[in-house]
């Protein structure tokens, strides 16, 4: 009985690991795809661009003082 609870629980922390790996994996996948989008996004359309977005609203940066 002893032998049998140890191989359960060895089998358990095995799926752990491996549910943990495939979390990590999805996140992964997720920030990448997140990365190739916003890249699309912001060559399909300049507009978006940070630069942009700043001299549309008005924004001046004065260096030194």
């Amino acid at each position: 009985m002893g032998l049998h609870l140890y191989q359960s629980s060895k089998i358990l922390n095995h799926f752990e690991g491996l549910k943990r790996t495939l979390a990590s994996l999805k996140i992964s996948y997720l920030e990448q795809l997140n990365s190739k989008i916003l890249a699309l996004l912001s060559t399909s359309f300049p507009c978006l661009k940070i630069d942009h977005l700043i001299k549309r609203i008005g924004f001046t940066f004065k260096v030194g003082s």
